[in-house]
């Protein structure tokens, strides 16, 4: 027996299908669980305005969430394990719509990058750090080449950790997937409204003109390293080997580590990214170099 091949949503194999079901349930439960507890925390929203760096720790990180992810659930393992460590963490909600409030990273892509570019330069006139470090998930992880590329970011970042990154676009059937496995998504809007109503899906899209703007210079620029974690696993970037950035010069540098590499029984998927605990400490060896 087999399925319809759906890149992005199921495999050719029945069989394989139903083994997947369980990794992208337990991925929803994780999404889920940090959402409804985000919500119950008052301590989820803030954030280190007015703490300035230690010496050890110079660099501010900024966490951008996803696609219709946000600056409270999203980082709510990746958050607590940064302030351990010594770092300073800020975070942002971007691409709210106004036909759809509370969700966000929906968008035109260009508009969220400037959002992203203001508020870098809000935590550098707070801190007086001289750069931060940016860690993005999904569409998180793209927004950063552009305000590097484009925006005059290049000279305020020291460092980019992409957690599966959308960074060459995705697949409709991948953004379809999220659409149906974001908890409470589904129930709010259909996902072909998503598509009529937000810039960014169509802008995601990997054959898009934005992504074809994004890839033109090359997917590296001077003066910036460069980690990206992504995971086999991966439901919604198509096919995942796809997030690996490729340096546009041989001195720029690159670190792609792919989950199961790392660690071979590892089902991680998209969406409970940011909670795995290797990706959690990868992170944190990335921004300790």
């Amino acid at each position: 027996m087999s399925l319809p091949r759906i890149p992005g949503v199921n495999s050719d194999s029945a069989a394989t299908e139903l083994l997947r079901t369980p990794e992208r349930l337990a991925g929803n439960t994780q999404s889920m669980g940090h959402r409804i507890g985000a919500a119950l925390d008052t301590d989820a929203a803030v954030d280190d305005w007015g703490l300035a760096p230690t010496p050890e720790r110079p660099y501010p990180v900024v966490l951008v969430h996803g696609t219709l992810g946000d600056r409270e659930s999203v980082w709510r393992k990746a958050a607590s394990a940064l302030r351990a460590a010594g770092h300073r963490i800020f975070r942002l909600n971007y691409g709210e719509l106004p036909a759809l409030p509370g969700l966000y990273g929906l968008g035109d892509i260009r508009k969220s990058t400037k959002e992203l570019a203001e508020f870098v330069d809000r935590v550098l006139a707070d801190t007086k750090a001289s750069k931060v470090d940016l860690v993005g998930h999904s569409q998180g992880g793209m927004i950063p080449h552009y305000y590097l590329k484009y925006l005059g970011g290049a000279g305020k970042v020291r460092r980019v950790v992409g957690i599966a990154p959308s960074n060459h676009g995705v697949e409709v059937a991948g953004l379809t997937a999220l659409v149906r496995q974001v908890p409470g998504v589904q129930a709010v809007v259909e996902d072909k409204v998503l598509f009529r109503l937000s810039p960014a899906f169509t802008q995601l899209l990997h054959d898009s003109e934005f992504v074809g703007e994004l890839v033109a210079p090359g997917d590296t620029v001077d003066g910036v390293g460069y980690t990206v974690l992504w995971s086999t696993r991966d439901e919604l970037v198509q096919p995942p080997e796809s997030q690996q950035l490729r340096p546009a010069r041989p001195d720029h540098p690159v670190t792609n580590t792919c989950l199961q590499i790392i660690a071979p029984q590892n089902r991680t998927t998209h969406l409970a990214m940011p909670y795995d605990p290797i990706v959690v400490r990868e992170t944190l060896k990335a921004l300790a170099d």
